[in-house]
């Protein structure tokens, strides 16, 4: 206990906490998926999604499940979270006409999404390439009648590890 106060004593340097936006830069910034990329994404796709012929032409208001989006990057990328922000925006931009499901039952159509990503690396830098996509499927038929891809490309030096 004694040689811990000791520590505390010498002027332990600490570092404090702060908030700060998750759309804004920050101090550890890699080439990899971050949340202003997962934010903005969801953002835009829940947009066109909702302003599509697809859903414009249907007959009544449209029932829609949501898949887990499925992470097939090199990143440690929890698919959950954009597949939170999706459902969210869908449900926040829809103003009633589209009714989205929280949990197993009747659809009329599934978003799907995935992440890949191509990389390339040198002794002194990092470049990947990011393409998120996303599918609509109208289940009755089975037939795909929206899709869209939102891609990114970051290139810098190495040092960033993604959890």
């Amino acid at each position: 206990m004694t040689g811990l106060m000791l520590l505390l004593a010498c002027g332990v340097k600490t570092r404090d906490t702060t908030y700060t936006d998750p759309d804004a830069y920050g101090v550890v910034d890699g080439t990899g998926i971050e949340a202003r990329d997962m934010r903005s994404v969801a953002d835009q796709m829940a947009r066109e999604l909702l302003g599509s012929q697809a859903l414009a032409g249907f007959d009544g208001t449209p029932v829609l499940s949501v898949a887990n989006v499925e992470n097939e990057t090199r990143f440690l990328v929890d698919a959950e979270i954009i597949t939170a922000l999706i459902t969210d925006a869908l449900v926040n931009h829809a103003a009633g006409e589209l009714a989205v499901l929280d949990g197993p039952g009747q659809a009329d159509f599934e978003l799907r999404g995935e992440l890949r990503s191509l990389s390339a690396a040198s002794n002194t830098a990092q470049s990947d390439y990011v393409l998120f996509r996303f599918q609509l499927t109208q289940l009755s038929t089975n037939v795909m009648v929206w899709s869209n891809t939102y891609e990114m490309k970051k290139e810098g030096s190495w040092g960033v590890v993604y959890q």
